[in-house]
């Protein structure tokens, strides 16, 4: 039966394409007397925040390859704009980015890795754009300048902000040679009228008058508030609306008569998925809402799993250890318009050779600035395949067509044009393949067939590749053991493969010594984008998946305040923890968190006593070792307590910190693997047809076992990785089981509908193709239901360093320790 269901939805699916693909949707036509608003570029954003940390700890060739990847022309994404952070010293998505001036009296344009990835954009494309915008302020732009007052705003005293950014202009330029073309106010927060007439003004007077200033990258009310005052909107030169619905109401800010960008758009999983909601937000921008620049959150994929929005990216690169890079589809997808256009173009308007496709999709046609080159790309994705992860789209009916393109003689084409494809919906996917060329009868491009998932250029540009490299072999666990003094770190740079998510820690010399330490930065609470000072600095390091580790480290605190802490099984920002801290005053803690700010515990310590007071200005050594419900600590090597009972539920990074924002020191760290937990053992037949399928407790320590490997496909496939057979319900009704079978092409079987995104951050239902049925699991079992039994759960999250499908993202001790799906008779 189930064979025989699988042959009916396969021939439905043939004979509807078929038909599909028979329609016939006349003819679209290009004309340059259509000539319409000028086409401001695409481009990547590394930051909002620490997007990239992990792309500077690649070594050589492959870090100099990831880099062609997005910005070499005619490579790969060949990206027109790169937009940065201008760091802040606060939490602003995946972690903290250094302030060039943590405080007003100190100023380094060393810091951080954002003016290294500028220089190196530059070096490929001396036409892309730069542009810059903080998420957070360091909290001394917004304190009164006569008596230090904080007031928690980057808009109290407008000058001494406008300062501020202005010195990081300054530093561009004086410092890399790098002129800034763009400026932005405060990414999705409040604007002020009066700060930014400050910013325009403090800008000309220091010689950067020609930067352009962007407000205020977040929602559209913005126009409304330059409507209504003409101070405000003389200051402003570009609107930039962040994932702006093409289904709203634009008047407002069309009136003001300035460009109007998307400029932070898509937020989703760079697979096939990632790459069609970009390829039809970026072409839909323009013919639906006049928007003329999209700019893609993020640049790359380099920071941790376990961290916010994994790999919502151009690429992936996250390892750099092993050098490996995935996902190139959207670089892909944006090359079909960044290959064969520049910044300066000109769209040509809805109906003269852009537009909405007859049968669903979009197309948009460019002219050069001489007029000589054209390019036209068409974008047919079907709703399943087209929404980003914001905002929501409406339903469009999608199908095939054949089209078609009558091209004016004032465009004056030859008689052949170039013609590129991709396909991110067909079984077997296209990715930016040469077609051959097409030619032109009497000035008409017959019959185009345009297929549902596709994107296509139609171009007279000549110089399109699709450039690539070798890869390297995927190694996704992070190595151990680990050990960094930080002498060979460069001065004001972290120390490498730390990832810093409150605060901000830099390797500086020891004063009075040669000897490199890394120290807490931040001086005072920042003017936070989402954190607002919950626990104490701390960065961190390693997987999400590890338990069974030691963590030691050498500290020194500067202050009789100040705490001292070592970390196991961390999350993003150390709510949950296995955590070891230690006073001034001996005091010490164990705890299921980070140190609050407070200095007050929501919970109550595991375990509490005293060592001999480190006192200032001394090195002391902290350890904590957890293995599976256990939880031993050290101090000056010497062991505190040992076999501490502690749940086995957590799971997470490594980390070190401490209580306040006190510029402690560190040194010496050292991470290893503890316990015997580091070599599992295959308890499961291997895979087969009809292999049942259910769940059992999770492998841990960044491994895993054959039966717990699954790949989400972006047809939404649940593909077992070893034996390449696909999930499968028995079928389409309440409680039914699930196995392994051959994997089946648009199967409603097979169909496992997910949001391909947030499922890598977070837990998210499950559902099987278009029924209310969820991906249920319990103890021991899984099924299709929509009623989730005692004990059980209906959301999972996918790891994708393991390829395991969990039950819990972050601890939930009541599932206790987490479960996977399996494939294990």
């Amino acid at each position: 039966l189930q064979f025989l269901y699988f042959i009916a939805n396969n021939m439905r699916s043939l004979i509807v394409s078929a038909l599909c693909a028979a329609a016939s949707a006349g003819t679209y036509n290009v004309d340059k007397t259509g000539v319409d608003q000028v086409f401001n570029g695409l481009g990547g954003l590394s930051g909002g925040g620490a997007t990239s940390r992990l792309l500077v700890d690649y070594q050589e060739p492959q870090r100099s390859q990831v880099l062609d990847y997005l910005f070499k022309p005619n490579f790969g994404a060949n990206l027109q704009i790169l937009k940065v952070e201008i760091g802040g010293d606060s939490q602003s998505t995946d972690g903290t980015e250094t302030s060039h001036m943590h405080s007003k009296d100190d100023l380094d344009v060393t810091r951080g890795y954002e003016w290294w990835l500028m220089v190196e954009a530059k070096k490929r494309n001396p036409d892309i754009k730069l542009y810059g915008l903080p998420w957070a302020f360091p909290g001394w732009v917004g304190d009164d300048p006569q008596t230090g007052k904080p007031s928690g705003s980057p808009f109290t005293y407008p000058n001494q902000t406008s300062t501020y950014i202005t010195e990081w202009v300054k530093g561009a330029k004086n410092h890399y040679g790098l002129d800034i073309d763009y400026i932005g106010i405060w990414n999705e927060r409040s604007s002020s009228s009066a700060y930014a007439a400050s910013l325009k003004k403090t800008l000309s007077d220091e010689g950067f008058g020609n930067v352009k200033i962007v407000a205020k990258d977040g929602g559209a009310d913005i126009c409304n508030d330059m409507a209504k005052d003409p101070s405000y909107n003389a200051s402003i030169d570009i609107i930039g609306l962040h994932y702006p619905s093409d289904y709203s109401n634009y008047s407002v800010c069309h009136s003001l008569n300035k460009p109007l960008w998307a400029s932070e758009e898509s937020s989703s999983y760079d697979d096939y998925n990632g790459a069609a909601c970009w390829a039809r937000v970026v072409t839909s921008h323009y013919v639906l809402s006049g928007m003329t620049a999209s700019i893609m959150w993020n640049l790359v994929g380099s920071y941790y799993h376990g961290t916010n929005w994994y790999a919502s990216s151009m690429l992936t690169a996250n390892q750099p250890w092993s050098g490996y890079v995935e996902n190139l589809e959207v670089a892909y997808a944006t090359a079909h318009i960044t290959q064969f256009t520049k910044i300066g173009w000109r769209y040509l308007k809805n109906g003269s050779g852009s537009g909405k496709l007859a049968n669903g999709g979009y197309y948009t046609t460019f002219v050069s600035e001489d007029s000589k080159d054209f390019t036209i790309v068409i974008v047919k994705i079907s709703h399943e395949h087209a929404p980003c992860t914001r905002p929501g789209l409406p339903y469009e009916a999608v199908s095939s067509e054949i089209s078609n393109i009558a091209i004016a003689a004032n465009m004056d084409a030859p008689n052949e044009l170039f013609f590129w494809r991709s396909n991110f919906e067909e079984e077997k996917k296209v990715t930016f393949e040469q077609q051959p060329n097409i030619a032109l009868k009497n000035g008409v491009i017959e019959n185009l067939s345009i297929a549902v998932g596709d994107v296509l250029t139609i171009s007279t540009v000549s110089t399109a590749k699709k450039g690539s490299y070798p890869n390297t072999k995927s190694s996704p666990s992070f190595p151990l053991p680990h050990f960094d003094n930080f002498d060979e770190v460069t001065t004001s740079q972290e120390a490498p493969l730390c990832a810093d998510q409150i605060g901000a820690f830099e390797v500086h010399q020891e004063a009075g010594t040669t000897n490199k330490v890394m120290k807490q930065m931040v001086p005072e609470i920042p003017i936070g984008w989402s954190d607002h000072g919950s626990n104490g600095p701390m960065t961190l390091i390693g997987m999400k998946e590890w338990q069974d580790v030691t963590v030691q480290i050498d500290i020194k605190l500067p202050v009789a305040a100040a705490s001292g802490c070592v970390a196991t099984r961390v999350n993003q920002m150390w709510s949950n923890a296995i955590a070891f801290c230690v006073g001034s005053e001996g005091r010490w803690n164990l705890t299921y968190q980070g140190p609050p700010q407070s200095g007050k515990f929501t919970q109550k310590p595991i375990a509490t006593g005293t060592v001999d007071a480190p006192g200032v200005g001394k090195w002391f050594n902290l350890m904590i070792t957890t293995i599976n419900d256990t939880a031993s600590i050290a101090y000056n090597n010497k062991t505190v307590q040992s076999n501490i009972k502690i749940r086995n539920c957590d799971s997470g990074f490594g980390a070190f910190g401490s209580n306040m924002w006190y510029a402690v020191e560190y040194d010496n760290l050292s991470i290893r693997q503890a316990g015997t937990n580091w070599s599992p053992k295959e308890v499961c037949p291997a895979a087969k047809i009809g292999t049942k399928v259910t769940s059992r407790p999770c492998v841990s320590n960044g491994l895993t076992t054959s039966d717990m490997k699954f790949f989400l496909s972006s047809d939404y496939q649940m593909v077992h990785i070893d034996s390449g057979l696909c999930l499968t319900a028995d079928a389409a009704k309440e409680g039914a089981g699930l196995t392994l079978q051959t994997c089946v092409f648009n199967s409603g079987l097979q169909s496992f509908r997910n949001d391909y995104t947030t499922i890598r951050n977070g837990n998210r239902p499950v559902t099987l193709n278009s029924t209310s049925l969820k991906l249920v699991g319990s103890p021991n079992s899984a099924t299709v239901s929509s009623s989730t039994p005692s004990g059980g759960w209906n959301t999972w999250s996918y790891f994708p360093n393991t390829d395991q499908l969990r039950n819990t993202y972050d601890t939930n001790t009541g599932f206790g320790y987490p479960s996977c799906l399996s494939a294990c008779n």
